[in-house]
């Protein structure tokens, strides 16, 4: 066996070319697999640790649980701990939000709820708040000082009549926040939150931890297995399905995610295969100059297991060389990578996460708090490697062992078995060209095919992300470039000027006012969306499952209505009689059965008191959420029968692109002539979509680079060992006559034709995949994609990238072929 290995050994330093370029593959598959299993479990573990120092503990919570059902849920044996809340008033202030909660010392431990100074309330007119609260009343207070409090109590889902009474201080909360946002939280005692409120109007909100069975055989020690169990349990007490809420981020942190794993895993497949193909391709296009060493070896007694053995050490001491060097270089760039990550995510955090949540994942790597690099990510990875570098020497080491003394010594350089080679009258740089790639055509599908994947995965990844272009995303959510629209709420006793039922009787939005607007400098059209609130009494009397809201649209609006209907037909003109109507095609997935010519009661809330009518659903339509957020459409016209008060709720502004910072504050300015006006802009959605699909784009096109760089090694492989392993008849054709300028062409043209292979695999394929993938998306609605984009620039990009590396490839492996003598190439292999 010593043999074996010398020999090895030899042969690595024989093909040093070779071996670099596969040692450079493999180096490269180590990083993209040791990346992707760090960075995956470190956002866990950072996350795992930002969420236990700014999250809640608890695992879910039940709202809206009476007084009985939360004595009876402390003797269930599934629960592990739970907590009491009461969300009981709110506070009375024009500027801020502020909330009185009645909690247990159980449930302000699972809130993650802190002091700053003092104690928590324990009995009668006891409170915490926060000074910032105390500021904002004008008031200076410390510990047990008493201070009077304005608030109104819950009452039937709604607010009641304002009144105060006297708190006694035991302590200040610890909070962040935002001066800019005024939300505050002031917390009593149960005992005064139960003197205030009968038994019969108490709603809890129950935070509870579950027991941890993973040991008895049905564990819950997954996600989805916690929020099956939690539902269970609140089912049997009771709760609404729509009442039960998962704490999800803090489960994700801190429970088994399949989803992760899965993920995890598929990208180390498509690594795996990747790598096995290029590494397999660049072993097997190197084994033709070798035929006639293995077949001296088996002539010199050498038996097929060694031969094996010896391709498999050289193999594996390449592997040895390169796995050290691409787990140091994920090791130092693993912290930065992640940094890079969160900096990017942090932009779209107050969208899509807690705020502050990823400047503490930030702040905690910078400080080096988290460890991210473990000893199993690098057996894992190691382990993922060698077999990867396996199942690429598996063919190599077959065909080497097959090959026989007396074939070796008549091997030329072809493939497969020995044809009868067509010959021409005459030879041109085209005819060679052929002649040649169609020697071992094996060998060349397999470079094609091998670089035409990783093409094929560009393209996927490049269709996902054109055609969930931030623009058309934020477009789906937002009509127009500015809105100015009623902010109205329901339930207030001190405020019933806020309900829209209030509001329509001297709707800020009115005509002058419309028309105002209409003047801006800048604005150039002005649409008007009216607005009904209701419910359906038959199907969902109480409203649990959904409102029926009826949605008003002026004649502007008719072609794009139109345009959506997927159901029946609708008459634009026989729907402003308002007794047809057209529904949202989201109403079919709570009542399957309403379809184009059903008849579907609504009861509206006017001014006037509610009005039933009954109406035949003429069409169904998708619309998007910019253009429609009820469930129910209908020309403006068609209103007026309900009630004659403004039913105006939205103003969708659009604005000319050069006037747009004036014309932006002037609006601005006129939205706060009303305190019940409020307003939104589609360049704050754009910004918000921008940010999340840029990092996308940099994770996959990141990703897609290290894996090209993988292919191109191949692609280099195999132009060197086309060129080398003929530079005899090479020579001999230079010596009859073949130019330096043809020998240029014919490798030219072989590279063309690997090109104009890949590139037809690369786009082809890539293609119909990314197509599939955006028909995928848009049927599961995913990241509200609705439109195919075909990937113009990506596509010219990688075919520009293709050809270039192609011709700067073909250059230099000419130039280094030039540099040996005519009589030395004549002389090669002998």
């Amino acid at each position: 066996m010593k043999t074996v290995t010398k020999t090895a050994l030899a042969n690595l330093k024989l093909n040093r070319g070779r071996n670099l370029i596969s040692g450079f593959a493999i180096l490269l598959t180590t990083l993209l697999i040791f990346f992707t299993i760090t960075i995956g479990m470190a956002a866990g573990s950072v996350e795992l640790a930002a969420v236990n120092v700014y999250y809640p503990t608890y695992h879910a919570m039940f709202r809206g649980v009476t007084e009985e059902n939360a004595q009876r849920l402390e003797s269930q044996n599934e629960i592990e701990t739970m907590g009491l809340r009461e969300d009981f008033a709110f506070g009375v202030d024009d500027d801020s939000d502020i909330g009185f909660y009645a909690m247990d010392e159980e449930a302000t431990r699972l809130s993650k709820l802190e002091l700053g100074e003092g104690r928590f309330p324990r009995e009668g007119k006891e409170i915490a708040l926060s000074r910032g609260l105390l500021a904002e009343y004008g008031v200076e207070a410390g510990i047990g000082d008493e201070v009077t409090l304005p608030f109104q109590l819950v009452e039937d889902g709604g607010l009641g009549w304002q009144q105060e009474d006297t708190f006694r201080i035991t302590g200040f909360l610890e909070t962040d926040t935002d001066p800019e946002d005024k939300a505050y939280g002031v917390v009593c005692s149960l005992d005064y939150m139960r003197a205030a409120v009968p038994e019969s109007d108490r709603a809890y909100r129950v935070l509870l931890r579950l027991k941890d069975t993973a040991g008895e055989g049905d564990g819950i020690e997954t996600v989805d297995a916690l929020e099956e169990k939690a539902c269970e349990i609140g089912e049997d007490f009771g709760v609404d399905p729509d009442d039960v809420v998962v704490n999800k981020t803090y489960l994700l942190a801190n429970y088994t995610d399949p989803g992760l794993y899965t993920g995890i895993g598929a990208i180390i497949l498509v690594v795996a295969v990747a790598g096995v193909l290029s590494i397999y391709s660049i072993y097997y296009v190197s084994m033709a100059p070798r035929i006639q060493e293995y077949g001296r070896l088996r002539a010199m007694g050498a038996t097929k297991r060694q031969i094996r053995q010896i391709v498999f050490r050289e193999g594996l001491a390449v592997a040895f060389a390169a796995l050290p060097m691409g787990l140091l270089l994920g090791s130092i760039l693993a912290r930065p990578v992640l940094l890079i990550i969160y900096k990017m995510a942090d932009n779209i955090e107050t969208t899509y996460t807690e705020p502050g949540l990823h400047q503490l994942c930030i702040e905690l790597l910078e400080k080096g708090q988290v460890p991210i690099l473990r000893w199993w990510i690098y057996l894992l990875t190691i382990l993922a490697v060698l077999a990867t570098v396996w199942l690429s020497l598996v063919k190599p080491m077959r065909l080497a062992a097959r090959v026989s003394p007396v074939e070796a010594m008549r091997y030329q350089g072809g493939g497969g078995r020995k044809k009868e080679r067509k010959g021409y009258e005459s030879l041109n740089v085209s005819r060679l060209t052929r002649t040649n790639l169609g020697r071992d055509k094996r060998r060349t599908v397999l470079t094609i095919l091998t670089l035409g994947s990783i093409g094929v995965l560009f393209m996927a990844v490049a269709t996902v992300l054109s055609c969930a272009a931030p623009e058309e995303i934020a477009r789906q959510e937002f009509e127009g470039d500015y809105q100015i629209y009623v902010d109205s709420w329901e339930g207030d006793k001190m405020n019933p000027d806020r309900s829209w039922t209030s509001l329509m009787r001297d709707n800020p939005l009115s005509p002058a006012f419309t028309e105002e607007v209409r003047s801006v400098p800048g604005v150039e059209e002005v649409k008007v969306r009216s607005w009904l609130s209701g419910s359906l009494p038959e199907l969902d009397p109480e409203s649990r499952i959904t409102r029926a809201n009826l949605e008003g649209y002026e004649d502007s609006y008719k072609d794009v209505i139109r345009s959506g209907i997927t159901e029946g037909t609708a008459d634009w003109e026989e729907l402003k009689k308002g007794e047809k109507l057209i529904m949202h095609r989201r109403l079919q997935h709570c009542f399957p059965d309403l379809t184009a010519g059903s008849r579907v009661q609504l009861l509206l809330e006017t001014d006037q008191g509610p009005v039933e009518k009954t109406f035949e659903i003429a069409a169904v339509g998708d619309y998007p959420s910019g253009i429609s957020s009820g469930n129910f459409l209908l020309p403006q016209e068609a209103f007026a029968q309900f009630t004659p008060a403004n039913l105006s709720q939205t103003l969708v502004i659009t604005v000319d692109k050069g006037q747009k910072e004036a014309a932006f504050q002037t609006l601005d300015t006129l939205a706060q002539t009303s305190p019940y006006l409020a307003t939104d802009t589609y360049d704050a959605h754009l910004e918000t979509w921008k940010s999340g699909t840029g990092i996308m784009a940099f994770l996959g096109y990141a990703f897609l680079i290290v894996l090209g760089a993988i292919g191109v090694m191949n692609l280099v492989n195999t132009m060197i060992n086309s060129i080398y392993t003929r530079k005899k008849e090479l020579g001999m054709m230079q010596a009859i006559g073949l130019s330096e300028k043809q020998l240029l062409g014919m490798m030219q043209l072989e590279g063309l034709f690997y090109t104009a292979g890949t590139l037809a695999v690369a786009l082809g394929i890539g293609s119909l995949a990314g197509y599939g993938i955006f028909r995928y998306m848009k049927a599961e609605n995913i990241m509200n994609v609705t439109s195919y984009h075909y990937p113009v620039f990506p596509a010219l990009l990688l075919a520009l990238t293709v050809v270039l590396i192609q011709m700067l490839l073909t250059r230099a492996v000419s130039r280094s072929f030039r540099k040996m003598s005519l009589i030395d190439r004549i002389r090669y292999s002998e």
